[in-house]
């Protein structure tokens, strides 16, 4: 694929667009052939700061090349929340999660402009036994286009991240060494409808690890290796639903098994009681109800 076909980004959800073989097979370069731009007035910052003014957001994947480990992932994604994050408050540790729940529920508690980073992104891939997950999860990242939060999502390569995920983000990074990475801007194929990725500038910075956000990074990483994260005590948005849902009817269920003993106490039969609007259960269930309280039938 040539650079001469690069059409127009396409930054829509579509499930027909396809994700075939390795992303870096996938890659074409700089149009024209030009320099290779760097630095913060690359065209990569300038289309950030463009998505800001109209209150738009921006996903973004960042790997390592050959999907090397310890070669400053985390300490990119640092380094770009400070410098994309353009609130009041600043980048922070409250914004970096290791938890891909909380990863969706920072859309909704952030301000706009925020930088928000999620550790370990491969969680997402379906793969690992979380197809459901990911399809509530893609559903809601789909609806936060307009939430003008600027996303980073680190994972080893992109391979191994969920392919709705990839149709849904706007960039990929891909750090070649320590302190250098090279900004791909994802595009589709207007035909083939196959996403593929054009080299839009380089980017090089200085080392974070010295930063609170660094350090949390480093600790959130270290807690699930030790085990003190557990993907299992998470729930879904739908399981918590269901929860509240329960616990609603739970309550409305004691505060009409009050009634109906009070009742009962002043002598109404259990059939009078079972007439009453809203109490929805026989009269049998009512005297059940009764005696289990020690209330006369």
């Amino acid at each position: 694929m040539s650079a001469a076909e690069s059409p127009p980004g396409d930054d829509q959800f579509d499930d027909d667009l396809k994700t075939p073989g390795p992303v870096i097979e996938r890659t074409v370069p700089a149009p024209d052939d030009v320099d290779v731009p760097s630095g913060l007035d690359g065209p990569f910052f300038r289309e950030i700061g463009r998505r800001k003014g109209n209150g738009r957001d921006a996903k973004i994947l960042v790997t390592a090349k050959d999907g090397d480990t310890g070669v400053g992932k985390s300490n990119l994604c640092d380094f770009l929340g400070y410098v994309t994050d353009t609130t009041a408050e600043g980048f922070g540790t409250h914004k970096i999660t290791i938890e891909p729940l909380r990863f969706l529920e920072l859309y909704g508690v952030l301000k706009p402009g925020s930088a928000a980073v999620m550790e370990e992104g491969e969680q997402f891939d379906s793969r690992r036994g979380m197809t459901s997950e990911n399809v509530e999860a893609t559903q809601k990242w789909q609806k936060a286009r307009v939430r003008e939060i600027i996303a980073y999502v680190n994972l080893p390569d992109p391979t191994m991240i969920d392919g709705r995920f990839e149709r849904l983000c706007d960039f990929w990074i891909n750090v070649e060494r320590r302190g250098k990475a090279r900004v791909y801007k994802k595009r589709i194929h207007p035909t083939k409808r196959v996403i593929y990725y054009e080299t839009v500038q380089t980017i090089e910075w200085p080392n974070m690890e010295k930063t609170e956000t660094a350090k949390h990074m480093d600790a959130i990483k270290d807690d699930m290796l030790d085990g003190e994260l557990d993907d299992d005590s998470l729930l879904r948005e739908s399981e918590a639903q269901e929860r509240i849902e329960k616990a609603v009817s739970d309550a409305r269920m004691e505060e009409r098994d009050k009634w109906i003993i009070a009742l009962k106490r002043q002598g109404m039969p259990g059939t009078d009681i079972a007439r009453l609007p809203h109490v929805e259960i026989s009269s049998q269930r009512v005297n059940k109800i009764a005696r289990e309280n020690e209330v006369s039938t």
